[in-house]
Parts: C-alpha cells; structure tokens; sequence
C-alpha cells in the first residue's frame, strides 16, 4: 500500500478553501475511484488524469487507486483538480518522492497530452497558499503572472505534466516569470473621455460631486439626450485604483474567468448589463454560485440603462447589496460572500413614449404604471437625481465639456480628504458612512442642520433621504476644501436629489 497526500484549493466565493488530494494505492482489481463530494468535472478527472500521465511518459499503477478530496463536506467544482491529483498518483507510486510536494500548492487543468492548462481564482488561491504557510505553487505558466502577485510565495509556473515532475523533483529550473510593462499599461489611453460631451456643461459638477464621493446616480430624460454617453464617461472621472482595490478587482475577475493573467488589473470596471437579466444575473447566484453584475462592478460603476424595464425582483435585489456592499448567496445550506462596492448609475426615460412633456401621448394611467416599475426602495438609495434634457443646437457648437483630467484632479484632491478623514474605519469615500460615522464626521454647522431640518419636513425625505442629502453636502464641502458643511452645502446638495424624492414617492 501506498500513500501520498498533495496541498490543493478549492474557490469559494472569492476566497480559496484549503484542499488535501489523498490518494491510496494497494492490491486489488484495477480501479480509479474520487471521493470528496465533486461535481461531474472532478468525476470526469479520472480519465484526464489517467490519459495525462501514459502521455507523458509515466506508469500508471495498474490497481486500485483511491482519491480523497478533503474535508468531504466542502463542495469541489471544477477541473483544477487535474493536476493536483496527477502529481499525488505519481508520488503515491513511488515515481515522485513525496519530499518534493511537502510544501508545495498544486492547480491546473491536464489536457489527455499532458498540457497543463489554465484555471479560474489563481490570485485567490495564492493568496490562501501564502496564508497556510505554504512556500511554493506549482501552476499553469499563463497564470504564473497572476500569481506573482503575491510576492512571499515561490511560483512555479509550467506547460505540461512532464514538466511539472521535473520541476519539482529540481531537475530543471523555473521559466522565468515575464515582467509587466508598467510604463505601457500607465500610458493606454482611455477611450472615452469628459470632453467628448456636448452641449450638458451644466451637468459636470453633478458628475464631478458622484465620482468625488462615490454617490449613486439616477439620469432621466428623453431618448438620445445623451445619458448612457455620460454615464460610460463616468469611470473617466474616478481616481487611479489604489493597489488594495486592485488586487480585489483582479481576484473577482480571475474568480469569474475574465483575467487573462496578465497581472494586475488597471482599470475600474464599468458593467451594463442589459435589461433583461434575471436577478441571480445581477446579484449572484447559480449552481455553483457565481458573482453577479454588481460584484463584476466593484470598485467601479454599474450602469442600468432603461432602469424601468427590468424586472421588479432582480431590482429589489439590489437594494442590501447597494446599501452594505456585500452580498450572501445562500444556496443549499452553503452561505458565499461576494463585495458590492460599486457605483450605481441609472437612467430612465420619463415616460414610455420618451417624448417631452409637451409632446408625451401618454395616458395618466401609462404614467402611473411605468413609475410604479421603477423601484421606489431602490431609489431611495441614490443620492444624486439629474434632467438630462435635450440639448439646444446652439448648445451643441458651444465648447465641451472640461476633459476627464482636468475634473479628476479636483476628484482626486477631494478624496484624499475623505480617505484622511475615514482613516482606520475601512471606508474610502462619503458614500460608505454608517449613520453612526456620518453623524460624528459630517461637522455640519447649526446653521446647515437647521437648513437639512427644513429640507426634510417640507419634502418629506425618509429617514435614509435625510441622510444621503448630508452625504453628499459633506462631499460637496471636500470638493470646496471646506472643513465643515455649510447651508450652501446643504442647498446644492437637497437640489441634486428633490426629483430623486418625488420619483420615490411617486414609485
């Protein structure tokens, strides 16, 4: 009998869950069995495996072979078990001395050749390989940049089986992991830009005080007034990814197989899914559980164009993870975790014509009924609301708007007062504020909260309203290096969300 025990890891969410691959050689007819509560891509790794290792040169043990992925009861999904297991029959039947994978982190997908092939979650699992104490990780050579990314770990990256063997039994040397062109990736150009925008000057200091404080945004008005051109302008505007957020943007993507493995991701992504996506599509859910819309937009904007005509449950799914930044899935007694940091745009026609108003056919109840498909909760949680009209002619052949650099650098002065400001709480910007953190740092005059008192009794802002009007008046006060908030603040802030509160009421 023979034993041999190999570190893997399983994804979960987007963590990574430790797995040991056992395998158990001894007498008996000849037989591959997996154990461990696989889906059928763990199943069908048995004759992956089996092919891989003839293929590349090695024996495979003609008696009973037993594999145990464990603990049993945490579900493995996926073929990245391949390599793992193929590495464990090798050293379980003495042609690899156990020694070598003692320490050692295994991941990929094996070809019936012997290619060893690429996986989702390779930034997660490295991450947790590091966390276990583990020194090296062995996995594919196209995802051996990715894994870099976590630099106390020695990786190991490789294109076939035959290869995986000889490395580890250091009888050749590592391939060189290719450096990242750092210059090049800083100096892409963006392909859209502020200055692209005709003719709705008098909209940027709306867009300007959304990116400085990461406010949620609700656009209304008639078809081709240009609200979904502003909106994909938007991300132009938020500062430069910090590396904590970019590392986890990179471990969502690479979760949901979007990262190529070229290193860490430089851009905030901007996600427009189309109206008719189900509310698992948006929040996550599936078997096995996949990241939704919102989590593919963290850290960056997510973009509902036409918000009336998607469906009433896949927008009321939305309100907890807008509102905590973070999502349970719950599916079968199992709990996964995504984050939801992102930015909400939405855009609305103001009725179902999308005429203006003094040309609308619409009945009053066709107006009742397309007010009643926008969710009222969910547009309780924005907290900027602006008409985008159709511009004039005359407006159209008026300079643009300021370019993206020139807004951004007043963004980015902004946020480095609220990152200062919110230092060892975990938040970055003043959307994020607890009730608790927002009544401690706002700093409003007496003068303003008497002005926010008024506010509220004569528009009968909810409770969350009240709050989100302070929110984005302390943002307006970083954006004018005001240390306080004053009732201008308070003024300009309430005029950006009265039309948010009508549509609420009305909704």
């Amino acid at each position: 009998m023979s034993l041999a025990r190999v570190n893997a890891f399983a994804v979960d969410g987007v963590e990574a869950r430790r797995v040991w691959v056992e395998v158990d050689i001894r007498g008996g007819l000849p037989a591959f069995t997996v154990v461990g509560l696989g889906d059928t891509a763990v199943r069908e790794a048995r004759e992956r495996v089996r092919a891989a290792i003839v293929n590349s040169g090695y024996e495979f043990p003609g008696k009973r072979i037993t594999v145990n992925l464990a603990p049993a009861y945490l579900r493995k999904v996926g073929p990245s078990f391949d390599l793992p297991m193929a590495v464990a029959v090798l050293a379980a039947s003495g042609q690899l001395p156990p020694e070598d994978v003692a320490r050692c982190a295994v991941v990929g997908e094996l070809s019936l050749t012997g290619e060893v092939r690429a996986t989702r979650g390779t930034l997660a699992i490295a991450e947790a390989a590091e966390r276990h104490g583990l020194a090296r990780l062995l996995l594919p050579r196209t995802r051996a940049r990715e894994a870099a990314l976590v630099p106390a770990l020695d990786v190991l990256g490789v294109e076939t089986l035959q290869e995986a063997v000889e490395v580890l039994r250091g009888d050749r040397a590592v391939a060189p992991i290719p450096e990242v062109d750092a210059a090049t990736a800083a100096a892409e150009p963006d392909d859209v830009d502020l200055s692209d925008v005709r003719g709705h000057n008098a909209l940027v200091p709306a867009l300007e005080i959304v990116a400085a404080g990461g406010h949620n945004l609700f656009m209304h008005g008639p078809p081709g007034t240009g609200k979904t051109m502003i909106a994909r302008r938007l991300p132009s505007l938020l500062p430069p990814l910090t590396p904590a957020e970019a590392i986890e943007i990179t471990r969502v993507h690479s979760v949901a197989g979007m990262h190529g493995g070229e290193g860490l991701v430089q851009r905030r992504p901007f996600r427009a899914p189309h109206h008719t996506i189900s509310a698992s599509g948006l929040v996550g859910g599936g078997a096995p559980v996949h990241p939704g819309e919102v989590t593919l937009a963290h850290h960056g904007v997510l973009f509902l164009d036409e918000l009336s005509e998607f469906s009433r449950p896949a927008l009321e799914a939305l309100r907890q993870p807008l509102e905590d930044g973070r999502v349970a899935i719950v599916r079968a007694q199992r709990v996964t975790v995504f984050p939801t940091r992102c930015t909400l745009v939405a855009a609305s026609n103001p009725c179902p014509c999308g005429r203006e108003s003094r040309a609308c056919t619409c009945s009053a109840a066709d107006l009742a009924r397309h007010r009643r498909r926008l969710s009222g909760p969910l547009l309780d949680r924005i907290d900027v609301c602006i008409a985008v009209a159709r511009p004039s002619a005359a407006a159209m052949r008026r300079l643009a708007a300021p370019s993206s650099a020139d807004v951004r650098a007043r963004i980015v002065a902004a946020r480095e007062r609220q990152v200062a400001r919110l230092e060892g709480t975990g938040l970055t910007c003043n959307a994020q504020l607890t009730p608790r953190l927002l009544r401690e740092l706002a700093n409003a005059t007496p003068a303003a909260q008497r002005r926010l008192d008024r506010v509220h009794d004569r528009s009968a802002l909810s409770a969350r309203g009240h709050g989100r009007i302070l929110r984005v008046a302390r943002t307006i006060a970083d954006l004018a290096d005001s240390g306080s908030v004053r009732p201008d603040h308070v003024d300009q802030a309430a005029s950006l969300r009265l039309d948010d509160a009508a549509l609420a009421e009305a909704a």
